[in-house]
């Protein structure tokens, strides 16, 4: 007897199976249904929708599976197949309501076309099926493109009600850099919420410009209503902070360690705070904020610490312009978005201090010698000579920065046989510089110095004398102003044996 049952339960969910496959075949797997879904989606999304090819499966849920499926004027958007999955009950009505959806083979083309992102409008009455409600959406195998570049991988998000959603997992691959990302947006039209982004290595210029592309059609059209081509101003209520870690990244070909910061977009103001990372060798933590308003600024403050000097002026261009060990703090402010605007408008204030390098070409010590000597012809042999680069233990500052130059009271150039101690003007791009102050020559060097100029400027050994330094990053000019000295001593040398003669003379007069 329960033998039979048991065939009789087999044999009747088999028919019940076999019908409701059928059945749902009747009602999904029609071209009244696909253009049914294909409209709904259109009005849903505010872009034309079409549907290749519709199918149905009723295991382990019931399944719409549609292929071929566009988004889009010219397609931006294209999906190779798109299952939604519903509820069995709901569809006894006719309605898809708590769908999942599963994208897989998908290729969206940034920046995004304006959608509409409410749910889809009633459908009418006589219409096969209606879309009512999405609880899950995953990307399997989708594809990112913007100016070339390709971001790869799978996303699962989360919709909540009409215009928020959780994305519950984000794993895209660009070349060989990975990104891990989750968050929760309360408004995708501002958009408004929380990003968390991992990465091993990233490229920040990529990531950048997939962003803005992103941004650029991130506004959302009216629900229900076809979206235009109008420029959305939902960048104006935008609230999004982004929290960022990577191993290692790159930024304007620039090579970063151990990055980590937190940003916070609203409206177009942008705050960057704290940003740390390692650059050339050394550390960078610093914070940025800035407006993206029609007329952007920016304000920069930052502490660099043991960053490689030769390794970031390479970079920049002037290689084995200096060398040595940077420390320096920055505070300034300024407008424009490119680096030459921002560099002509900054304004702040700046320390630095440079260990244990050289400057190239700047032969200080040779200047100082040979104009020591009193040989005019070695002064002029010190001027056409091969340039010399110079040593030193400590060079350092405290600037403030205006329209493209840094100005210093208190610039010193410490090496083990010259000491500089200047103030003027250098050019930010390093196309001038202007100093005016002393050299003092350690002792060493000042037993070589003529000894009328070692009676004139002498102290305690060492010869100090007033100094111009000119010129620009490839070659500098040394002025160091002898001629006066050395008229002091010649008078002074007069007048001393002037002296000595008086009082030789008065000697002679009271021994009579």
């Amino acid at each position: 007897m329960l033998k039979k049952v048991a065939i009789g339960l087999v044999v009747l969910m088999l028919v019940l199976g076999v019908g409701g496959f059928f059945w749902a075949r009747s009602v999904l797997a029609t071209d009244a249904v696909r253009t049914a879904l294909a409209d709904q989606l259109s009005k849903a999304l505010g872009q034309p929708v079409t549907v290749g090819s519709v199918a149905a499966t009723i295991y382990p849920r019931v399944t719409v599976s549609l292929t071929d499926v566009t988004i889009g004027k010219d397609a931006p958007i294209r999906i190779g197949a798109l299952d939604v999955g519903t509820d069995f009950r709901a569809l006894l009505s006719r309605r898809i309501e708590h769908a999942a959806l599963h994208v897989d083979r998908s290729r969206i083309q940034l920046p995004l076309p304006p959608l509409a992102l409410g749910s889809s409008q009633p459908s009418s009455s006589g219409a096969p099926v209606e879309l009512v409600s999405v609880d899950e959406v995953v990307f399997s195998n989708v594809e990112l493109v913007s100016r070339g570049r390709v971001l790869s991988g799978d996303i699962e998000l989360v919709p909540r009600g009409t215009t928020a959603l959780t994305l519950r997992k984000v794993a895209l691959v660009a070349d060989s850099a990975r990104i891990e990302a989750t968050g929760d947006i309360a408004d995708i039209s501002g958009p408004r919420g929380t990003l968390d982004i991992k990465a091993g290595a990233l490229d920040l210029d990529q990531l950048l410009t997939f962003a803005s592309d992103f941004a650029e059609g991130s506004g959302a059209a009216s629900p229900g209503t076809a979206a235009t081509s109008t420029p959305s101003t939902g960048a104006a209520s935008a609230d999004l902070t982004v929290s960022l870690s990577a191993d290692r990244a790159t930024m304007a070909g620039v090579s970063l360690e151990k990055v980590s910061g937190r940003a916070h977009l609203k409206g177009e103001d942008v705050t960057v705070e704290p940003l740390t990372f390692g650059l050339f060798g050394g550390t960078y933590n610093g914070t940025l904020r800035a407006n993206l308003g029609a007329a952007p600024t920016f304000g920069w403050k930052a502490a660099l610490a043991n960053v490689d000097v030769a390794a970031m002026t390479a970079f920049v261009g002037n290689p084995g312009v200096i060398s040595g060990r940077l420390g320096a703090t920055v505070d300034v402010a300024g407008s424009g978005v490119d680096a030459a605007t921002a560099m002509k408008t900054a304004r702040g204030t700046a320390k630095l201090t440079i260990t244990n390098g050289s400057v190239k070409n700047l032969a200080l010590v040779r200047s100082a010698v040979a104009a020591t000597s009193g040989n005019p012809q070695a002064v002029l042999a010190a001027a056409q000579g091969q340039p010399v680069d110079e040593p030193f233990t400590e060079l350092g500052a405290s600037m403030s920065i205006a329209n493209g130059t840094a100005s210093t009271p208190d610039l010193h150039f410490i090496s083990k046989d010259i000491r500089l101690d200047a103030g003027g003007a250098l050019k930010l791009d390093g196309s001038g510089v202007t100093l005016q102050g002393t050299v003092q020559l350690s002792q060493e060097l000042s037993k070589q110095a003529n000894p009328a100029i070692v009676r004139v400027a002498g102290q305690d050994g060492r010869i100090t004398l007033p100094a111009i330094v000119r010129g620009n990053t490839s070659k500098y000019q040394i002025e160091i102003d002898t001629a006066a000295l050395l008229k002091q001593a010649a008078t002074n040398e007069v007048k001393a044996r002037a002296s000595e003669a008086v009082k030789k003379g008065i000697g002679g007069l009271l021994k009579r």
